[in-house]
């Protein structure tokens, strides 16, 4: 999942907080919080790791023993917290790009910074899966697997046209055939970066009214959708990518209430559980993006001290890319041995290199073009 900070300055139109008299700041809120903090909270950096790192433990469960065991795993307690991970990714990416679409200026660069986030990372990833780990494991001779028409298809996942499988590769998996299912969330990602200009050209960001009254009218179009209409979730069974684009517009009305939403821990906690229980059915899922999004905001402007996990980069968006296809491959190569245990002890070191390599190799230096497209 791509995500942004924006750390290299507070947030716009707040400087005038620092005016205020301590008596009226005595009740902080999520905009002092962050001008006390200069604009550089750890918290975001952690969530986003620790998120990717979740997705890699839940998904060791579904690669481990099939989508039936999945599904049976979902509807247990622990299941309640995995439900809470995608939209937490969501609800901070939309607060966060709504800080780099103020910065920006204009929809233009904001768009092209964003092309410039997810793609090339993407496209190494999909390139690596298909031209070097294909090969490698397919059941099929190299004629049949460079010339199979499932080749030519996986390549479209490098324009959000998501396909899972590859000519004889996985296919004796207890998760069967499928590369890189966190590759599903790729499609309603681009969404959120169709959606946000969109709102703001018609008048999103000029109003706070505005903004609330149109979330409240896509809130009750998802609702109708998915309550009425019957439309399914994931591919492993939980939510509708509807509703994560839904937590993404709740991150960005987050943003534009922040000088007046309180910082609260209490409030927060509240907001979490209540989340974690209006997630898990379809008459109520549609109403928790604003929670899921009021406390993962909260909890990335804690400020735990920064250690080596996020000192020298932003691994989360490698660890989510690479991660399924080398579980995929730890289970490939153990066989009936694997488990979910046994794949995360294997992949998770093996993912975090990777994740190193994406960073330093290929997300960092296209993001060092970022200055020309601001100039």
């Amino acid at each position: 999942m791509d995500q942004e900070i924006s750390n290299d300055r507070p947030l716009e139109h707040e400087s005038t907080l620092k005016e205020l008299p301590s008596t009226t700041r005595q009740a902080q809120t999520l905009s002092s919080r962050w001008l006390d903090l200069k604009g550089h909270p750890s918290g975001f950096d952690y969530i986003r790791v620790i998120l990717a790192a979740s997705v890699l433990f839940w998904h060791s469960y579904q690669i481990s023993y099939g989508k039936p065991a999945a599904l049976a795993f979902w509807k247990t307690p622990p299941g309640f917290l995995v439900e809470a991970i995608l939209p937490m990714f969501f609800c901070l990416s939309g607060f966060l790009v709504s800080g780099s679409l103020e910065r920006s200026g204009n929809l233009r660069k904001f768009l092209t910074l964003r092309i410039i986030r997810i793609y090339p990372a993407l496209c190494v990833e999909v390139f690596m899966s298909a031209l070097i780990l294909g090969p490698i494991v397919t059941s099929v001779t190299l004629h049949e697997y460079f010339t199979s028409k499932e080749f030519f298809k996986y390549m479209l996942n490098t324009i959000g046209w998501i396909h899972y499988f590859l000519p004889g590769v996985f296919l004796e998996n207890p998760f069967p055939g499928v590369v890189n299912a966190s590759l599903w969330t790729v499609p309603f990602e681009l969404e959120c970066y169709i959606v946000l200009p969109f709102l703001v050209l018609i008048g999103f960001m000029r109003s706070r009214l505005i903004s609330v009254s149109m979330f409240a009218a896509y809130t009750l179009a998802v609702f109708g959708l998915l309550y009425f209409l019957g439309e399914e979730g994931t591919p492993a069974g939980g939510l509708n990518g509807r509703v994560l684009v839904l937590c993404f517009v709740a991150g960005t009305v987050i943003f534009r209430l922040r000088a007046l939403l309180p910082y609260s821990g209490k409030l927060a906690l509240v907001a979490g559980v209540l989340a974690l229980f209006m997630l898990r059915y379809n008459a109520t899922v549609c109403f928790a993006p604003l929670l899921v999004a009021y406390t993962t905001v909260y909890l990335g402007m804690l400020d735990p001290k920064r250690t080596m996990v996020i000192k020298n980069g932003d691994y989360s968006y490698g660890l989510y890319l690479y991660a399924g296809p080398i579980q995929q491959t730890v289970a490939y190569m153990f066989g009936s041995a694997n488990g979910w245990a046994l794949n995360v002890a294997v992949a998770l070191p093996v993912t975090i290199m990777f994740a190193l390599f994406s960073w330093h190799y290929v997300e960092k230096p296209f993001l060092a073009v970022k200055r020309y497209v601001l100039s």
